[in-house]
């Protein structure tokens, strides 16, 4: 008795499976659009961990990933950008100094 329950059960679930769903359109925009930064990767990721050694307070490193970003930077208002974040290092330095 409990070898039929089983084979009915079986057989009810495996027909779940054998129905098909209609296939989903998945709708994709026409164009893409690609955005860049005009900066330099190298640059922008030396900002990135000069900044998060400020966070910190590893001033010395700050500074240090600074002057490597300016080193490589290639667009003039990256350099005005490291330039403020060296001073403010600096002066943060003197400080503790």
């Amino acid at each position: 008795m409990k070898r039929v329950l089983i084979l009915i059960a079986m057989v009810a679930l495996s027909g779940c499976a054998l129905k098909s769903k209609k296939p989903v359109a998945v709708q994709r925009p026409a164009e893409y659009k690609v955005v860049a930064s005009p900066y330099s990767s190298n640059s922008m990721q030396n900002l990135y961990i000069g900044r998060q050694y400020v966070a910190q307070q590893r001033y010395e490193l700050a500074r240090e990933h600074f002057l490597l970003a300016l080193a490589s930077a290639e667009h003039e208002n990256m350099r005005e950008q490291l330039v403020s974040e060296i001073t403010a290092v600096n002066r943060l330095l003197e400080t503790l100094r």
